[in-house]
């Protein structure tokens, strides 16, 4: 049973990152690549939810790559507190779903025709890879700079680094439960 509690600070988040790596990869590497693959009509297969949180950790990773200067500059400063997750997660889940919100453009998965375990090995990697990418990244930020600069969020607006990290941990587990209720699973909470 994997147990995040509720991380605010840098380490916390750092730690939460590492061990929800882990977990992903391991959920996902725990199904048979003929289910890996499949869903039914007009739902996500695990192979689709893992693509879309590869291509949602994607931008994560670039802007806390991007010289601070130019995210001040684009995005403003913060002028509130940073929410705990919590709080993120119950505006994510009551106010964006809830009101039909639902992931578009670049973060939609495309699983190309190869449904192999070759192909299964190779989109976990991937995300391995933007796993360590947002670890490495992670650890050029100081506390204050996560309270003090904002990033745009499609379902959000703009949110603090440390709200935009809130959501991606958050977000992992959403989709992993995702395709525990696809696989007839009971749901993992990993932030009680």
């Amino acid at each position: 049973m994997i147990s995040l509690g509720q991380p605010f600070s840098k380490l916390e988040i750092v730690e939460a990152w590492v061990v929800e790596v882990t977990a992903v990869h391991n959920h996902f590497a725990a199904i048979e690549p003929h289910t890996f693959f499949a869903s039914p009509p007009g739902v996500w297969s695990p192979a689709e939810n893992l693509v879309h949180l590869i291509k949602s950790c994607a931008p994560v990773v670039m802007v806390l790559n991007i010289p601070k200067t130019f995210l001040r500059i684009r995005f403003g400063w913060a002028k509130h507190d940073s929410r705990p997750l919590a709080q993120v997660r119950y505006t994510y889940l009551n106010d964006a779903l809830a009101n039909g919100g639902q992931a578009g453009g670049p973060f939609v998965p495309e699983v190309r025709e190869d449904f192999s375990a070759a192909h299964q090995t190779r989109i976990l990697a991937k995300w391995q890879e933007k796993g360590d990418a947002l670890h490495a990244a992670l650890q050029k930020w100081d506390e204050k700079a996560l309270d003090n600069y904002l990033l745009p969020h499609p379902l959000l607006g703009k949110l603090t680094v440390r709200e935009i990290l809130f959501f991606t941990l958050y977000h992992n587990l959403h989709h992993v439960n995702d395709v525990q209720r696809l696989l007839d699973q009971p749901e993992m909470e990993w932030f009680a």
